[in-house]
């Protein structure tokens, strides 16, 4: 289920700009996904590109994609909670007091989302065997839908059945990855769970 290839994160590697664009359009609206969870959307927005600029100013090199993952969420992770942290001090004496528990309880919940390159590789084996084990049909329309990216408009053609067919094979994998994967919401809901 990787998104970047080996040639990709090799350019990366050698600070290739053309590499670093391809890894921002795949990564940047899913970390601006995970950030809205805990910050506002204009916000969240900021706070990546905060984290890819960083990236591109220290230039880490990666020996994988799981590794990649692992510092791009990190970075966006510390840095909503730096913003949440700073909305606290600011907002100590103007908002109102559900607006401070709020605040509390996304820094609290974001401490607590684990970024670690091994979460990422427990996160692919899950979605991996619960591919596998997803009926034939389901599986199809799923890999087609999710993983290529293709519209359900496509996919109907591509298999020769309706879109709500194909609708329906979307919500069956979906209902599946949300058990397979509850542990692990926060981090691949923008994989699994954003309506194409």
């Amino acid at each position: 289920m990787n998104s970047i290839s080996s040639d990709i994160l090799n350019l990366l590697n050698k600070k290739q700009s053309a590499a670093f664009e391809v890894v921002f359009n795949i990564y940047y609206p899913r970390l601006v996904y995970f950030a809205k969870v805990y910050v506002p959307d204009y916000e969240a927005k900021n706070l990546v590109q905060d984290a890819f600029v960083s990236m591109w100013e220290r230039k880490p090199e990666f020996l994988n994609e799981a590794q990649l993952q692992s510092y791009l969420y990190t970075n966006v992770k510390n840095n909503c909670l730096m913003f949440l942290r700073h909305e606290k001090v600011i907002k100590k004496y103007t908002e109102s007091s559900a607006l401070q528990k709020q605040n509390l309880l996304h820094q609290t919940a974001l401490k607590q989302v684990d970024t670690t390159v091994i979460t990422f590789q427990e996160i692919e084996k899950i979605i991996e065997q619960t591919l596998a084990e997803l009926p034939e049909r389901c599986r199809e329309v799923f890999v087609l839908s999710r993983i290529e990216g293709k519209k359900n408009q496509e996919v109907a053609d591509e298999l020769s059945i309706s879109v709500k067919a194909v609708e329906a094979q979307i919500t069956k994998a979906l209902k599946i990855f949300r058990l397979t994967l509850k542990d692990y919401l926060p981090l691949v809901v923008f994989l699994l769970f954003i309506n194409k």
